[in-house]
This record gives C-alpha cells, structure tokens and sequence, in this order.
C-alpha cells in the first residue's frame, strides 16, 4: 500500500492489516501523527456563537466611557479565546498536511536502489541507507538528509547540501561518495571540488581526494578509483579494525553479529561480497583463522 493511502485509512480510523500497521510504525512521521491524533482527542474548543460574540464585542464598544476599562478587559479576553482556538486548528492543520511532505527513498539490507532526483542528479543509495528531501522546494533549494552511504553524480546548477548527522557536504556539480555509519564519515570525490563542513570546521576536496572522520579524529586522503568499489557488490576495506568489517556485514545482510573471544580492534584488509553470506563470511573470518555459525539472523564467530 502508498505511503498516502496507509496514512489515510488510519485518519479514517479503518483497521490495519498486522503488516499495514507494522509499515506505519516506520514512517519517519510516525510520532508526530500520534502525538496529532492525542492532541486532537484531548481538544474541546469552548461553546459559543461567533456573530453571538461579535454582538457583544460591538456593544461593549458602544458602551458609556466609564465603563471603557471593563469591556475592554472583556473584549480582550473574548479576542485571546479566538485568536488561541485559530492558532491551535491552524496548528493541526500543517501538522496534518505539510509534516509530511517530504520525500524518503531508503533501502534494506542487500537492496541498492538508483534515484533521479527533480533537477536530473542521480543518486545510488547503497544497502540500509535513505536519503530524504523536498520534491516540492527542490527548484529553490537542493538539500538532502542522508543515512547510510551513497553516491552522488550531481547536475549543474545552485549550491547541493548533503546533510549527515556528523557534518555537511556541499557542492555545485561534481561525483563524489559519503558513507556515514554511526561516528563514521567518508567523503570521496570523483569530480569537481566538494567541501565538507565538520564541526565548523571547512574542507575542500577536489579529484581523488578523501577525508575520513573517525571518532573525532580527521585524516585526508587520496584514492585511485573513478567510482565506489560497492558499485561492484562488494565491501573492501584497507587497514580497519575488525569490528567495523562486522558492522559492515551486518547493514549489507541485515542479520546481527555476536563474537566469542575476538579482540573487535584488530587490523583487516580485504573485502566480502554482497551476493551471499555464506562467501562473504569465509572471506572475513579464513584470513583471521576464525570459525562461525548461522542461526537464523544471527551469526556468531569464534576462534578454532
């Protein structure tokens, strides 16, 4: 079911299906619709005839001088019931109709998806990732939130904001890369010139350029490639520490990863496929001559 029809049948107190009800829960503007919906309920706007108090409001104008200062006071909070009812439904309104008006694509694990956005850049979105954005307001200002990791080929034009919870890349045209998984940020540009903005802190990168920012620590980079290694379904990683090839694994499959005396810092080169978890696992664990187990969607590793 679309996004807008789920949402309508819920407005209209129709009963959910388990799997209608479970795709609600996952819309970005899940919470606000519930707390809309409990405000709603709780609202009584006070009984009373608008031309009843209109009348009056003209009469306490009409009134003798002496009495100026109490029909004022009257008028003033008649005018502050009003005005606080108008605020309050007009409030619900653009909660209603606009809180949702942006545009979310995002993918599950092992999933890839390519998006156009409304000015012709493309967007490739790798596994566990979204990005949303304006559709409407695109023309005006080109900005997106991303989560998770994707590449950009970005069509000629006004200033193009990526936002990610550590920082903000900012470019004109140009492709260029970012993964940002948890505290970690990666930028690689392919083309053009890129400037990511960390902690308030600015830093332009042109071709084949690279910043990492790791745990607070920030390095720069140079890269060989012409476009992201994920392109070809695979993971690589040069010098990393072990958990993060782990939690890597787990975004690309979506299962979850338990380890039994594993020291998760230590160093590991090389890569693991996207297509099946039974090869991409004995690519990671052989070379560290470790062992592991699937039971479901959790995979344990352990030493031999």
């Amino acid at each position: 079911m679309k996004k807008e029809d789920l949402i309508k049948k819920w407005l209209d107190n129709e009963q959910l299906t388990k799997e209608e009800l479970e795709a609600f829960k996952k819309l970005d503007a899940y919470d606000s619709y519930v707390k809309i919906a409990e405000t709603a309920k709780s609202f009584s706007a006070p009984e009373y005839v608008v031309s009843d108090n209109l009348s009056k409001l003209k009469e306490g104008l009409s009134t003798k001088k002496s009495n100026t200062s109490n029909s004022t006071k009257k008028n003033l909070k008649l005018f502050l019931r009003i005005a606080a009812i108008f605020v309050v439904g007009l409030g619900l309104y653009f909660s209603f109709f606009t809180a949702d008006r942006n545009t979310t694509v995002e993918t599950i694990a092992s999933q890839k998806k390519d998006i156009q956005l409304p000015d012709k850049s493309l967007v490739k979105l790798n596994a566990t990732s979204s990005i949303t954005y304006d559709e409407k307001n695109w023309k005006n200002k080109r900005q997106l939130h991303l989560q998770g990791e994707a590449y950009f080929d970005v069509s000629e034009g006004q200033k193009f904001d990526v936002n990610t919870s550590l920082g903000t890349i900012s470019v004109i045209g140009t492709r260029f890369n970012i993964k940002q998984r948890e505290q970690f940020l990666e930028v690689i540009c392919y083309e053009g010139v890129v400037s990511v903005t960390i902690n308030n802190e600015t830093k332009y990168l042109r071709e084949h350029d690279a910043i990492v920012y790791d745990s607070k620590v920030v390095n720069k980079l140079k890269i060989a490639d012409f476009e992201p290694q994920w392109f070809n379904n695979k993971s690589y990683f040069y010098r990393v520490s072990y958990s993060k090839v782990l939690k890597e694994l787990e975004w690309q499959y979506g299962v979850v990863i338990k380890t039994k005396n594993i020291d998760p810092s230590i160093i590991f080169t090389g890569n693991f496929v996207h297509s099946d978890i039974q090869t991409a696992l004995k690519s990671i664990t052989i070379p560290m001559r470790l062992k592991y187990v699937i039971n479901n969607k959790t995979v344990t590793l352990y030493k031999e």
